[in-house]
């Protein structure tokens, strides 16, 4: 008999639970954000991650974290300790329902356990990459993945591009396998009162998502201040290596332009908040954090190339270039000027994220899909804050 409803797969989002800070990214913050939202519906909620050792008291105490071992490495011994990893975290998990987001071989690993186990499999995209194809998949990781997604019950994809680009990658995968839900837009705090005084570019130092463009938009708008907050992890690739220093050169040679060292996701908030915009720079995407958070915020987005559904045009959250470098800097300089007189847009944005993306509505869809796989939601009475079960992998 399972323990529990919904298993959630999503190792790097034990960072999240810990009290000192580790590396996240927007895919982990969903996962966490689902695991809560479906612990609020009354469902039993496992969450597999990578070990805890610090666990922060605030964590929901309704979640039970099941930890695995740290990663096993690559290699011929590595993929197969990595796969008896996964596959026993899931069974002491033991659930009726596994999710597990974004285009990695593992898919194929944890579709293997809900096909032996006979449990229902749920693959959540994380970026328009998983159906585009991923550099570092190929061999036996790219067979595992695409294993993975061909025998998942629901695949569930963010924006009508995605179902899109899901259905060509997968074209034998019955239509009504794919899913269309939003991403989680957490709990909307209160927009920041006070002054907008500069732009922001926040995200994971990595080619597709062009930071040097906004050094270059920064040197195009001189009347403007800009900020860049990279996510570095611990240790730095050699393309992380270079992008940084590039940037620090930039701003060095642009007083408008600050690199500054990553944050805590509460102070981030609290800068987002007074931001004239969030930018973004990138090529291709999922529905980035950093857009629902500072829609949440009253802030507006000013993107180059990447407006999910076209979003930001159709609902005017901000500014959408098209990929025109022209209207790019003539967008940064509209909303610069128009800084000080925003409170229209402020509410238009509040209003549309709360009609979309607000945990309550999102979760209503989670809910249902979950249901319509069988997975009835236990009426049990929650277990109170701070009494959290933590399995530890003994290996």
């Amino acid at each position: 008999m399972p323990e529990h409803d919904v298993a959630v797969y999503s190792p790097p989002t034990g960072n999240l639970f810990r009290r000192s800070r580790g590396r996240t990214g927007g895919a982990e913050r969903q996962m966490a954000l689902l695991a809560s939202e479906l612990a609020n519906r009354g469902r039993s909620v496992a969450v597999v991650v990578y070990p805890v050792p610090d666990p922060r008291p605030e964590v929901d105490g309704r979640l039970t974290l099941v930890e695995r071992g740290t990663h096993a490495g690559s290699g011929a011994k590595g993929t197969a300790v990595e796969a008896v990893r996964v596959i026993r975290a899931l069974v002491r998990a033991n659930p009726r329902v596994v999710v597990v987001r974004g285009g990695k071989s593992v898919v194929g690993v944890v579709a293997a356990y809900c096909m032996l186990w006979r449990r229902k499999l749920v693959f959540s995209s994380a970026n328009d990459f998983d159906f585009l194809g991923r550099a570092e998949l190929s061999g036996t990781r790219l067979r595992l993945y695409r294993f993975g997604v061909r025998r998942a019950d629901a695949v569930v994809v963010q924006s009508r591009r995605q179902l899109e680009l899901a259905r060509q990658a997968f074209p034998t995968v019955s239509a009504s396998r794919f899913v269309r839900i939003p991403s989680f837009a957490g709990d909307l705090p209160r927009p920041v009162d006070g002054t907008p005084t500069e732009f922001f570019w926040v995200g994971r130092l990595i080619d597709y998502k062009r930071p040097l463009l906004y050094a270059d938009l920064a040197a195009a708008a001189p009347e403007a201040r800009f900020v860049v907050i990279p996510l570095l992890p611990p240790e730095l690739t050699a393309e992380q290596s270079d992008l940084l220093k590039q940037l620090e050169s930039a701003a060095a040679r642009a007083p408008n332009l600050v690199v500054e060292s990553s944050l805590p996701h509460a102070a981030l908030m609290g800068r987002l908040g007074r931001a004239v915009a969030v930018v973004n720079t990138s090529v291709y995407e999922g529905m980035p954090n950093t857009f629902l958070e500072a829609w949440s915020l009253g802030v507006p987005v000013l993107t180059l190339s990447f407006d999910p559904d076209d979003a930001v045009r159709e609902n005017a959250l901000g500014v959408a270039a098209g990929g025109s470098w022209e209207r790019f800097v003539d967008g940064a300089r509209e909303l610069w000027e128009g800084r000080l007189e925003r409170d229209e847009l402020s509410r238009r944005l509040l209003a549309y994220v709360r009609e979309r993306h607000a945990p309550e509505t999102v979760g209503h869809q989670w809910d249902a899909l979950l249901e319509r796989l069988g997975a009835v939601p236990r009426r049990d009475a929650p277990r109170p804050s701070g009494d959290r079960p933590l399995t530890r992998d003994p290996a």
